[in-house]
C-alpha cells in the first residue's frame, strides 16, 4: 500500500521529467530554427571585397558552429562582419589579423541577423593569402 508521501513524490518526479522533456523540445526547436537561418556558402555567388579591418573578435558563430574568429570590415559601401573560421584554426595555424590592415576578402555576401556579412573563403593581406574554404566552398577546418 502506498502512502500519501509516496504518491506525492511520484507526482513530483513525473512533473519534473515532463518539464525537462518540454524544455528540451523547445531548445531543439529553437536550434533547428537557428540552423535554418544560417547562410550556406555558395561558390556561384562568390565575390571579392576590399576594405580595412576595424575590429577582430571571437564569439560563438552559427556559421562554423564553434567559437569563431570574425572581423568588422569597412568598405567603400559600408561595414560588414566577416565570418572566417573557428578560433582554434587560427591558433593552430598561427594566423593573426590586426586592426587597421587593408584586406581583400573573397567570399559570399549574406545577410545574417539582419546585418550585412561575408562568409570568407580567402582573406588576402599584403602577400599572404589565408584559405578558410577550399575551391568548392567547403571548410578547411
Amino acid at each position: 500500500m502506498r502512502t500519501l508521501g509516496g504518491v506525492v513524490r511520484t507526482i513530483f518526479f513525473a512533473a519534473i521529467v515532463a518539464a525537462i522533456i518540454a524544455i528540451s523540445a523547445r531548445v531543439a526547436a529553437q536550434d533547428n530554427a537557428t540552423q535554418q537561418n544560417v547562410p550556406k556558402y555558395n561558390i556561384a555567388e562568390e565575390q571579392t571585397i576590399q576594405g580595412v579591418v576595424l575590429e577582430v573578435k571571437d564569439y560563438h558563430c552559427p556559421v562554423s558552429g564553434t567559437i569563431g574568429t570574425h572581423f568588422s570590415l569597412r568598405t567603400e559601401h559600408g561595414d560588414l562582419e566577416v565570418h572566417m573560421a573557428p578560433a582554434k584554426f587560427f591558433k593552430d595555424y598561427e594566423i593573426l589579423i590586426r586592426k587597421g590592415v587593408d584586406v581583400s576578402v573573397t567570399g559570399n555576401r549574406v545577410e545574417f541577423d539582419g546585418k550585412p556579412a561575408v562568409i570568407a573563403r580567402l582573406v588576402k593581406i599584403g602577400r599572404e593569402t589565408f584559405a578558410f574554404r577550399d575551391e568548392k566552398g567547403r571548410p578547411n577546418w
